[in-house]
């Protein structure tokens, strides 16, 4: 039996295992950024009022424009008159993401039955390494955990005292720290 063939099938199975969408990158800095903006503009409109050919409502035209090309298109369009609870739908379903943490773990568990279908020694090999790498996140994840709070109980004094003594970590470990912080899988 070919070796690659459970891994085939498993990607086969990822992959149609009802992902809508393909696997894409978290929004970069400038569409966060091109969100936020056309959110402040909105509320300004709102508040304000504004006419439709001023450089404010084409900015705000250029904005949702952006946005639609990162999200796409609905297969079908929604009725103006459903604004409110497709509104409020995008919001939950927004709260609702998945937890970057689980899907790592859920990957790596992946990776583990595929390396025990794989088999022989170069499966226990691959599958020590992701056991390894699960227990690493997971007590990473911790700590990065453990830490935000005590700061968060702690006098400013005290916090300045942490950060020095963190000054020294490398700049590997600040990129993994930050990227626990925020939420992303290290």
């Amino acid at each position: 039996m070919n070796p690659l063939l459970p891994i085939a099938c498993a990607l086969l199975l990822f992959s149609s295992s009802g992902c809508q969408d393909p696997i894409r990158f978290a929004p970069s800095e400038s569409q966060k950024q091109v969100a936020e903006l056309t959110y402040s503009l909105a509320a300004k409109i709102a508040a304000e009022g504004a006419d439709p050919q001023s450089a404010a409502a084409r900015r705000i035209e250029a904005g949702a424009r952006a946005a639609v090309a990162y999200m796409g298109r609905p297969a079908a369009p929604p009725d103006i008159d459903n604004f409110d609870t497709v509104v409020a739908q995008a919001a939950s379903d927004a709260l609702a993401r998945p937890d970057p943490w689980s899907v790592a773990d859920h990957l790596l568990e992946l990776g583990i039955g595929i390396a025990g279908l794989v088999g022989g020694a170069y499966g226990i090999k691959a599958a020590s390494y992701l056991r390894m790498a699960k227990e690493k996140s997971a007590a990473l994840k911790e700590i990065v955990q453990g830490n935000e709070l005590f700061l968060g109980e702690v006098t400013p004094k005290e916090v300045d005292k942490f950060k020095a003594a963190q000054a020294a970590q490398s700049p590997a470990t600040r990129r993994i720290v930050t990227e626990v912080k925020a939420g992303a899988p290290a």
